[in-house]
């Protein structure tokens, strides 16, 4: 999954479980929205992982047996696995990724969605969008004594702020 209740949790500043049966809801809808703004799937590999090891190696384009280019600082998860962890280096001559997290488990042919550097911060501002908005039922501006905040409205097709579209845009090389 592209982040976890935990992760959203701790991006956002919130603490206790009040909201954690809304945000467990929202994560995949997230998901669905970066997805819909990048317009291109997350690419999904295959490697083996050793336990007490950070290394990924043997990576392959996942129904391939090319080799796939991953960059620094993007992430790979395997729910299988329990592994969600950045790259910290590739090594393309070797077909090899280092994680920032050691894998706990040895395993083969261990499939991974490959997130963009960036993802979970753009998917947890979508959540806190969305909670925002369902809590403001539609209000663009208020006004509290000297204090005021207004809001325009969301001028593009994804129903969500230009800046968060831009940062998950900015990835894309296609």
């Amino acid at each position: 999954m592209i982040i976890t209740l935990a992760q959203v949790k701790t991006l956002l500043q919130i603490s206790g479980a009040t909201y954690d049966s809304l945000i467990s809801a929202l994560i995949p809808e997230a998901e669905a929205k970066y997805l819909q703004i990048r317009g291109i799937p997350f690419t999904r590999v295959k490697g083996d992982i050793t336990a007490s090891d950070s290394t990924v190696s043997n990576i392959t384009f996942y129904g391939t047996n090319n080799a796939v280019f991953i960059d620094r600082m993007e992430y790979l998860y395997s729910a299988a696995q329990s592994i969600d962890s950045y790259v910290t280096d590739v090594d393309a001559d070797n077909n090899t990724v280092e994680l920032y997290d050691a894998s706990s488990t040895t395993a083969t042919d261990v499939l991974f969605t490959v997130y963009p550097q960036g993802a979970k911060m753009a998917a947890a501002k979508i959540i806190g969008y969305l909670m925002n908005k369902n809590s403001q039922n539609g209000m663009m501006s208020e006004s509290i004594g000297s204090y005021s905040y207004s809001k325009g409205a969301d001028s593009n097709a994804y129903g969500i702020p230009n800046d968060i579209v831009q940062s998950i845009k900015r990835f894309i090389n296609c």
